[in-house]
């Protein structure tokens, strides 16, 4: 029996439609139905029942679910004991938030590329909340972002904590009180430059903003942008040091001393279990060791607390 059958089956009960697996598969619409037709003649049943709006598992599609999908790990499984690296072929749908982005995810898709030449990549690079829902939803087959993931098809990894710090342009330092250890009331007379609303990061300013009036917090889900705007002076930013540390070493951003000292920012990859990617579960690997040698490499006069 051809696994790519029963994977064109899986991913067609998992997203609902045939149109959505051909696009999962990188493949056509007709070639889905082809392979289900297949099967279902092998079988003698029908799997789906195609009179509803959209297309759901009959009784024997709910029943051959779960040994499509150990048969489809156990072929990974496979594949992988026998260190067969050229097989691992196909397209890997991978999300990053935009501070792995920014700092070690080219060197971990060169290591990725040269172990797997046959595989390809596609990346979609977004803040956590979208990433999770993509996973969940299937268009994603692994995602490295700032929280753990919690259905219990999810396997999440932790990789790392990065070091978080208020920083601001040289200039607007200067209207801050010229003792060394600043409060959160004396970072909120100024505007403040935010992740989007859902992040872990505004959470960890919105716990400290009790009891401060007039607080002006501007909300972007572009690192990019809030770096440019905190170096214009528009405002003091919450933001990983390792991504800022060229800024820091030539004087266009300034880290301030605040207490609290503002929590870490974890990094979690997190992979969908069923059905398993050999793919995926590499790529995972190997993040690890390209955030840690990034991580090394970072200047201790700049990163440190």
């Amino acid at each position: 029996m051809n696994v790519r059958f029963l994977e064109a089956f899986v991913w067609v009960a998992k997203l609902g439609s045939f149109k959505a697996a051909a696009e999962k598969m990188h493949t056509t619409q007709a070639g889905i139905s082809s392979r289900i037709a297949t099967l279902e003649e092998q079988f003698g049943v029908r799997l789906f029942d195609r009179e509803h709006r959209g297309v759901m598992l009959t009784y024997q599609g709910t029943e051959l679910m779960p040994h499509a999908e150990r048969m489809i790990e156990m072929q990974a499984r496979m594949v992988a004991a026998m260190g067969q690296t050229d097989a691992f072929s196909g397209m890997l749908r991978i999300g990053v938030i935009e501070t792995v982005a920014h700092t070690w995810l080219p060197d971990l898709f060169s290591r990725f590329a040269e172990k797997y030449p046959n595989a390809t990549l596609e990346l979609i690079s977004d803040i956590t909340p979208r990433l999770r829902d993509d996973l969940l939803r299937g268009t994603l087959d692994c995602a490295i972002l700032s929280e753990e993931i919690t259905p219990g098809f999810i396997d999440n990894r932790r990789i790392a904590n990065l070091a978080m710090r208020w920083v601001t342009s040289p200039l607007l330092a200067l209207k801050f009180p010229s003792r060394k250890l600043l409060s959160f009331a004396d970072i909120a007379t100024q505007p403040i430059i935010s992740f989007n609303r859902e992040s872990s990061v505004y959470r960890n300013i919105a716990q400290n903003a009790s009891g401060c009036t007039n607080l002006r917090v501007s909300y972007f889900s572009s690192l990019g942008a809030m770096i440019d705007l905190a170096r214009t002076g528009f405002g003091t930013a919450l933001l990983p040091l390792a991504v800022i540390q060229q800024d820091l070493l030539h004087g266009k951003l300034v880290v301030l001393d605040v207490d609290p000292v503002p929590i870490a920012l974890p990094l979690v990859a997190s992979m969908r279990l069923e059905p398993a990617s050999p793919l995926a579960e590499a790529l995972v690997g190997m993040a690890q060791i390209s955030c840690e040698q990034f991580i090394a490499t970072c200047r201790d006069d700049v990163l440190a607390p």
